[in-house]
């Protein structure tokens, strides 16, 4: 799978060097004040949706930071279908600086299940920590990335990813939320930070949709 994940991606760093990347359907963003800020601290609650009926496809939900200019590192805690059976939530990096794409191992995760994860940096190395918890799990997956670049990552997304050929591969419940959002920048907590909905490419009527503390991706479930 990994071989397979490496593989899209680098096809789209060849046409594109920058986020967002051409997968993304629907997305909310966020913007420090200033592109030399640092954000410091990101941190969400969302529930797994139901599995798709179809078997194909893959959607994920994650938020991530990256740079201003979308260049940079892609610092991803993931939700994600696999193999047809489930959601699992891992950690990932695609790296525009060496079009490098590194994952943690997945853990499998069951509808319902509540997901916390929280990106935090560490200076002393120049390093995102990463971790995600669940309820319906004993395990918590943790990775480490030290960055390759001295830019900042001064931008936030909430996105839904990975093109679905037909809507029966989204869940059927039609809507992912992020609520207790939790952002600090320069080491600062940023009281009610403001996420502005985007389209990228967007599929089966999805869109992004904030409010009262929100961050929703809706489409239409099939």
């Amino acid at each position: 799978m990994n071989v397979i994940l490496l593989v899209c991606f680098t096809a789209v760093a060849c046409c594109r060097a920058a986020d967002p990347s051409g997968g993304w359907l629907s997305y909310a963003k966020y913007t420090a004040p200033h592109p030399t800020d640092i954000i410091t601290r990101m941190k969400a609650t969302m529930i797994v949706p139901p599995t798709p009926e179809s078997a194909n496809g893959s959607p994920a939900f994650w938020f991530g930071l990256q740079s201003d200019k979308g260049n940079a590192a892609l610092v991803q805690p993931i939700m994600s279908k696999w193999l047809g059976d489930s959601f699992y939530m891992f950690q990932e990096i695609f790296d525009w600086t060496d079009f490098q794409d590194k994952q943690s191992s997945p853990i499998k995760v069951e509808a319902g299940d509540v997901v916390v994860a929280e990106v935090e940096y560490v200076k002393d190395n120049n390093s995102y920590k990463m971790t995600m918890n669940s309820t319906g799990t004993t395990q918590s997956s943790t990775y480490t990335y030290q960055l390759l670049q001295q830019t900042t990552e001064s931008t936030a997304y909430f996105v839904l990813e990975h093109q679905p050929d037909k809507c029966n591969e989204l869940p059927k419940s039609g809507n992912v939320g992020w609520n207790d959002i939790e952002i600090d920048v320069n080491y600062t907590p940023v009281k009610h930070p403001l996420f502005v909905a985007a389209q990228e490419n967007p599929a089966c009527g999805s869109k992004a949709i904030v409010e009262n503390g929100w961050v929703n991706i809706t489409w239409k479930g099939e």
